[in-house]
Protein backbone atom coordinates (compact mmCIF):
# COMPACT_ATOMS: atom_id res chain seq x y z
CA UNK A 1 0.00 0.00 0.00
CA UNK A 2 1.41 3.33 -0.65
CA UNK A 3 2.02 6.06 1.61
CA UNK A 4 -0.63 8.56 0.14
CA UNK A 5 -3.29 5.58 -0.01
CA UNK A 6 -2.61 4.89 4.01
CA UNK A 7 -1.97 8.29 4.59
CA UNK A 8 -5.95 9.16 2.78
CA UNK A 9 -7.69 6.14 4.65
CA UNK A 10 -6.16 7.19 7.87
CA UNK A 11 -7.48 10.35 7.15
CA UNK A 12 -10.81 9.64 6.58
CA UNK A 13 -11.64 7.64 9.42
CA UNK A 14 -9.98 10.58 11.35
CA UNK A 15 -11.78 13.88 10.23
CA UNK A 16 -15.29 12.24 8.57
CA UNK A 17 -15.34 8.83 11.29
CA UNK A 18 -15.62 6.47 7.96
CA UNK A 19 -14.00 3.17 7.12
CA UNK A 20 -13.10 1.72 3.72
CA UNK A 21 -15.81 -1.01 2.77
CA UNK A 22 -14.37 -3.76 0.12
CA UNK A 23 -16.82 -4.62 -1.50
CA UNK A 24 -15.72 -6.84 -4.65
CA UNK A 25 -13.80 -10.08 -4.31
CA UNK A 26 -12.02 -9.62 -7.68
CA UNK A 27 -10.76 -6.71 -6.49
CA UNK A 28 -10.07 -6.82 -2.53
CA UNK A 29 -7.93 -3.41 -2.52
CA UNK A 30 -10.95 -0.77 -4.06
CA UNK A 31 -11.33 0.98 -1.03
CA UNK A 32 -15.09 2.27 -1.31
CA UNK A 33 -15.90 5.43 0.98
CA UNK A 34 -19.11 6.50 2.15
CA UNK A 35 -21.52 8.94 3.88
CA UNK A 36 -23.24 6.96 6.90
CA UNK A 37 -27.18 8.68 6.44
CA UNK A 38 -27.27 8.08 2.63
CA UNK A 39 -24.54 5.56 1.64
CA UNK A 40 -23.71 7.57 -0.94
CA UNK A 41 -20.06 7.36 -2.41
CA UNK A 42 -17.80 9.86 -1.40
CA UNK A 43 -14.58 8.67 -2.71
CA UNK A 44 -12.96 5.18 -3.84
CA UNK A 45 -9.26 4.04 -3.47
CA UNK A 46 -8.23 1.64 -6.22
CA UNK A 47 -4.90 0.08 -7.66
CA UNK A 48 -5.55 0.37 -11.37
CA UNK A 49 -3.39 -1.07 -14.91
CA UNK A 50 -1.90 2.05 -16.04
CA UNK A 51 -3.48 1.16 -19.79
CA UNK A 52 -6.88 2.41 -17.63
CA UNK A 53 -5.86 5.61 -16.72
CA UNK A 54 -4.39 7.09 -20.13
CA UNK A 55 -0.64 5.61 -19.51
CA UNK A 56 1.07 3.44 -21.66
CA UNK A 57 1.82 0.82 -19.75
CA UNK A 58 0.67 -2.10 -17.60
CA UNK A 59 2.04 -1.17 -14.15
CA UNK A 60 -0.26 -0.96 -11.54
CA UNK A 61 -1.41 2.97 -10.14
CA UNK A 62 -3.04 3.77 -7.10
CA UNK A 63 -5.93 6.52 -7.36
CA UNK A 64 -8.57 7.70 -5.99
CA UNK A 65 -11.78 8.86 -7.88
CA UNK A 66 -13.35 12.14 -6.25
CA UNK A 67 -16.70 13.85 -7.07
CA UNK A 68 -16.06 17.37 -8.07
CA UNK A 69 -18.17 20.04 -10.06
CA UNK A 70 -18.05 19.74 -13.20
CA UNK A 71 -16.21 22.85 -14.08
CA UNK A 72 -13.59 21.52 -11.87
CA UNK A 73 -13.43 18.20 -13.35
CA UNK A 74 -12.99 20.29 -17.18
CA UNK A 75 -9.81 22.15 -15.32
CA UNK A 76 -8.19 19.41 -13.81
CA UNK A 77 -8.75 16.87 -16.28
CA UNK A 78 -5.10 16.40 -18.15
CA UNK A 79 -3.00 18.65 -15.82
CA UNK A 80 -0.27 16.55 -13.83
CA UNK A 81 -1.35 14.34 -11.22
CA UNK A 82 -5.24 14.02 -12.53
CA UNK A 83 -6.85 11.52 -15.12
CA UNK A 84 -10.59 11.11 -16.54
CA UNK A 85 -12.16 9.10 -13.62
CA UNK A 86 -11.42 5.49 -14.24
CA UNK A 87 -15.27 3.88 -14.34
CA UNK A 88 -17.29 6.73 -13.33
CA UNK A 89 -19.29 9.25 -15.05
CA UNK A 90 -16.29 11.22 -16.14
CA UNK A 91 -18.13 14.61 -16.30
CA UNK A 92 -18.65 14.57 -12.64
CA UNK A 93 -15.48 12.07 -11.13
CA UNK A 94 -11.62 12.39 -11.79
CA UNK A 95 -9.05 10.33 -10.77
CA UNK A 96 -5.91 11.28 -8.92
CA UNK A 97 -2.95 9.29 -8.85
CA UNK A 98 -1.60 9.15 -5.42
CA UNK A 99 1.89 9.55 -6.50
CA UNK A 100 2.82 12.56 -4.51
CA UNK A 101 2.31 14.90 -7.77
CA UNK A 102 0.19 16.35 -5.52
CA UNK A 103 0.32 18.64 -2.48
CA UNK A 104 -1.45 16.56 0.63
CA UNK A 105 -3.84 20.02 1.44
CA UNK A 106 -4.94 20.09 -2.62
CA UNK A 107 -5.73 16.89 -2.15
CA UNK A 108 -7.55 17.22 0.98
CA UNK A 109 -9.42 20.01 -0.48
CA UNK A 110 -10.60 18.18 -3.27
CA UNK A 111 -11.47 15.23 -0.67
CA UNK A 112 -13.53 17.69 1.14
CA UNK A 113 -15.30 18.69 -1.66
CA UNK A 114 -16.02 15.41 -3.00
CA UNK A 115 -17.70 14.57 0.31
CA UNK A 116 -19.61 17.92 0.48
CA UNK A 117 -21.02 17.32 -2.91
CA UNK A 118 -22.49 13.88 -2.05
CA UNK A 119 -23.83 14.61 0.67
Amino acid sequence: MSTQRSFLTDYIAEQYAVLPEFLWRNHPTYAVFRHAHNRKWFTIIMSVSGCLIGKNDENQYDIVNLKLPPEWVTQLSGQQGFAPAYHMNKRHWLSVYLDNSLPKQQLLSLLHESFTQTK
